[in-house]
C-alpha cells in the first residue's frame, strides 16, 4: 500500500502542472516540436537538484525492501529506468497537452542518485541495530508466501 501511495504521489508531483515556483538554475534548453528539454548536465545547481534526490530516495528504500539481493548493476538499472520513466512521460505529456514540465538530464541523474542513496542507506542500516525491523518490513514475493 505504501508503494502505491508513493507512486501516486510521484505521478501527481511530476505529471501535473506545477503550481509551486522552485528556484531553478538558468539553463539553455533545446526544443523538439515546441517542447523544451535539457541535454546538457549540470549547467547550474539549484534547490531542484536536492529536492529530486529527496523525492526518489523512497524508491530506493522500496527496491531494497522488495529485493535486497539485487546486484549493483541491476539496482542502478531499476533506479535509472524509474527516473527515465518520469522524464519521458513529462516530455510526452507536455507535447500532448502542454503540461508545462521539462524533461531534464539533471533530473534523470539526480532522481537516479536519490534512489541509489535510498537503497544504500537501507543496505547500511541492515547491518545495524535496525536489521530486525528491516527483516520485518521486507516485502515477500507471492512465490515465497506459498512455501
Amino acid at each position: 500500500m505504501a508503494t502505491f501511495i508513493y507512486l501516486t504521489a510521484i505521478l501527481i508531483l511530476c505529471l501535473t502542472p506545477s503550481f509551486l515556483k522552485i528556484s531553478s538554475a538558468h539553463k539553455t534548453f533545446f526544443h523538439l516540436w515546441g517542447v523544451p528539454y535539457n541535454l546538457i548536465p549540470f549547467q547550474g545547481v539549484s534547490t531542484e537538484f536536492f529536492l529530486n534526490i529527496i523525492m526518489t530516495l523512497p524508491w530506493g528504500v522500496f527496491l531494497y525492501l522488495f529485493h535486497y539481493r539485487h546486484s549493483w548493476g541491476r539496482t542502478i538499472a531499476y533506479c535509472f529506468l524509474f527516473s527515465l520513466f518520469i522524464e519521458v512521460n513529462q516530455f510526452i505529456w507536455d507535447l500532448l497537452i502542454n503540461l508545462g514540465r521539462l524533461a531534464d538530464i539533471d533530473d534523470l541523474i539526480t532522481n537516479t542518485l536519490g534512489a541509489l542513496v535510498g537503497f544504500s542507506l537501507m543496505l547500511l542500516l541492515d547491518y545495524t541495530y535496525f536489521h530486525g525491523l528491516i527483516q520485518q518490513l521486507r516485502l515477500k514475493s507471492p512465490q515465497s508466501l506459498v512455501h
